[in-house]
């Protein structure tokens, strides 16, 4: 940016989407703010040095179709592992059980019915439901032992803890992985690979833009390009109202109505001698009905204060959706249930049974505690969550403060009162989004019939100016609106400077360090594809905001096609070449995972693109720790017919959810 041909002005728009949200509000109000480059700030942080850690060992038991404790063990390091067997025989409940001890969650599970989720203990087994892992990291002589173990019935009453090489014991953020496990994600089923195509389009976006290290560039484009939505959605609100403003001001036989239709319609609008006109009011004479005079002194809520109410309410509930799933979220309602919990007992203490197992003398003074201290740890893991969640309550309120009944003398029939009905019973929307939305919409309807209720009751008050007050504030507000147009036009033109060419050098930016990765799914698409004439021609990022998606160009025997691949390719060319996008990733640089597991790749797959993928497959093997599991004995066929490199074992599992492992 210090050496773009950007003029000072857009170059501080630039700056001020760097700079976050505040600054950027700073510059919509045309406020002068101190914006240095970011290069004047610390350097940055070197990048950290990594110990790949790999698989060692997975102990199972009592978990999904597994029984009686089941081991898999690895080589430590680089290697690719085939486990064969058939649908049923415990494949998938090895690789669920490794993400569920890791992660403390399944991504397969929460696509899933609540009553298919519920069935994750294995019947077979009264016994503890366990899953042990145990990693190995480069450079360390002892092993990290991961283990989860449920002591509920729920899938989530799981307890997980980590026993590092050094004895010292804590949670899985003793692990130091952070967003690393979301980032490049150690686990990849055939339900992934599926959702990496057809998923939603900014999913994997997102995930990519994590992967390069791009997340913090996206947001501030984002940012940008909202603040010139803001600005341009300003310029046009007087033209979208004028129509309306014309109309009524047509109705009216007041002299200053024509006058300000002849004004507003003109070539060149003089705003000033349009606000002469709207503060000429003339004079109001007291009306004697009740009803009349108390409306002409109606009040609504001010647009300002409306779009303050609604923005906080959008903030708040994206704030809530960056916390859906976390951590935080899931301790937040467990320190509410618990709570509960406590309540219940405070109040009925004679009841010492549990309410949901009926276990007996399960409550009292030691479960009293336990739940306390229990409290007590998740408070500070749920405060962020909590903070979210009060801010959200709190825009709440403020929305339904402003969303007040309508006045007890207020005809219900009427105009007014039907919006006003209407606007009060907003107060029953939940949802954030919603609550904003009707703030605007309703609230922008219920003022519009505010000025026109107070207009009519002033000509039935038998008002000198034949109703002309009602009209002058009407006026007076389309003016304010056409002002700030003017001046939001002024701001919009640099804004939009600044937007295209923070636009331009994102594309370049994201081309550039998507280039290795697309270079690379190309290379593992082109080994895929086997002999079909389909190339991989593009991978790209495009598109921002609720638009951004990618981009997945092909062409079939050299004809380009779409950016719409899937639209193209067969049920196995497709999972191919979600493969193509998935497998790269593996290998990015800043990955601390070295291992993958791999669920079913196999399926929808001919032969040709089977040995394909073998090759592949035995490639990436080379460099990382490959664990795949598959029904289909072509892939281990494949792999010893082309003499790759692989250990290929398979899995068995009896009538009673007995699982064990053989070599092939």
């Amino acid at each position: 940016m210090a050496q773009s041909p950007l003029d000072p002005t857009a170059r501080r728009w630039v700056l001020a989407a760097i700079h976050g949200d505040d600054a950027l509000a700073a510059c919509l109000r045309g406020e002068q703010v101190d914006l240095p480059l970011p290069s004047s700030g610390p350097a940055p942080a070197q990048p950290r040095h990594l110990r790949h850690c790999y698989l060692r060992r997975v102990r199972v038991q009592g978990f999904r179709g597994i029984g009686r404790a089941a081991t898999l063990e690895f080589p430590p390091g680089p290697g690719l592992t085939v486990i064969v067997g058939r649908n049923g025989s415990g494949k998938s409940s090895f690789a669920e059980a490794v993400e569920a001890a890791l992660t403390g969650r399944n991504l397969r599970w929460e696509a899933m019915p609540t009553a298919w989720r519920d069935g994750w203990r294995n019947l077979h087994c009264d016994d503890v439901t366990e899953i042990t892992v145990e990693l190995q990291r480069v450079g360390e002589e002892g092993v990290t032992r991961v283990t989860r173990v449920w002591t509920g019935e729920s899938v989530r009453s799981a307890r997980g803890e980590v026993v590092l090489p050094t004895g010292d014991v804590g949670g899985l953020a003793s692990l130091g992985w952070g967003e690393d496990l979301a980032r490049y994600r150690p686990f990849l089923s055939y339900d992934e690979l599926g959702r990496t195509i057809t998923g939603r389009s900014a999913e994997l976006y997102d995930t990519l833009t994590a992967l390069l290290g791009l997340s913090e560039l996206t947001e501030i484009e984002r940012r940008l390009a909202k603040a010139c939505d803001r600005l341009a959605k300003t310029t046009q609100r007087p033209a979208h109202d004028l129509p309306y403003l014309l109309d009524q001001l047509r109705a009216s036989n007041d002299p200053r109505a024509a006058t300000a239709v002849e004004l507003l319609t003109s070539s060149s609008l003089d705003l000033d001698r349009l606000a002469a006109i709207a503060a000429d009011k003339g004079p109001a004479d007291p009306a004697q009905q009740v009803v009349l005079r108390r409306l002409r002194r109606l009040a609504v809520p001010e647009r300002s204060l409306i779009n303050d109410v609604a923005s906080e309410l959008r903030g708040a509930a994206m704030e809530l959706a960056m916390t859906a799933g976390t951590k935080g979220d899931r301790a937040r309602s467990l320190v509410e249930l618990l709570r509960q919990a406590l309540d219940h007992h405070e109040r009925y203490p004679a009841e010492t049974d549990c309410l949901t197992c009926g276990a007996p003398n399960a409550l009292g003074p030691e479960w009293v505690n336990r739940v306390r201290a229990e409290i007590a740890r998740l408070e500070p893991i749920a405060a962020s969550t909590a903070d979210a969640y009060q801010r959200a309550e709190t825009a709440r309120d403020q929305a339904r403060f402003l969303m007040a009944p309508p006045p007890s003398w207020l005809p219900p029939e009427s105009e007014l009162g039907q919006i006003w009905a209407e606007w009060a019973a907003g107060a029953e929307i939940t949802d954030l989004t919603q609550l904003a939305n009707h703030l605007e919409t309703v609230g922008r309807r219920l003022r519009s019939a505010a000025i026109a209720a107070r207009k009519a009751a002033t000509e039935q008050l038998t008002d000198p100016t034949d109703g002309w007050a009602g009209l002058a504030e009407q006026l007076g507000a389309w003016l304010e609106d056409a002002r700030e147009a003017l001046t939001a036009r002024q701001r919009l033109e640099p804004a939009r400077r600044a937007l295209d060419w923070l636009s331009a050098v994102a594309r370049e930016m994201r081309a550039e360090r998507l280039t290795p990765l697309a270079a690379h799914a190309e290379k593992v698409w082109a080994q895929l594809r086997q002999e079909r004439h389909i190339d991989l021609t593009a991978l790209r990022l495009v598109g921002r905001g609720a638009q951004r998606r990618v981009a997945v160009d092909v062409s079939v025997e050299g004809i380009d096609g779409p950016d719409s691949a899937p639209g193209l390719l067969s049920q196995g060319e497709f999972q191919a070449l979600a493969l193509s996008i998935c497998l790269p990733r593996t290998l990015v640089p800043g990955n601390p995972f070295g291992f993958l597991l791999l669920d079913d790749p196999v399926q929808a797959m001919d032969t040709e693109t089977v040995e394909g993928l073998a090759t592949v497959l035995a490639e990436v093997g080379r460099h990382r720790q490959l664990v795949v599991f598959t029904h289909d004995t072509r892939l281990p066929d494949a792999l010893r017919r082309l003499n790759l490199p692989a250990d290929i074992r398979t899995i068995h599992r009896d009538a009673l959810s007995n699982v064990w492992v053989t070599p092939h």
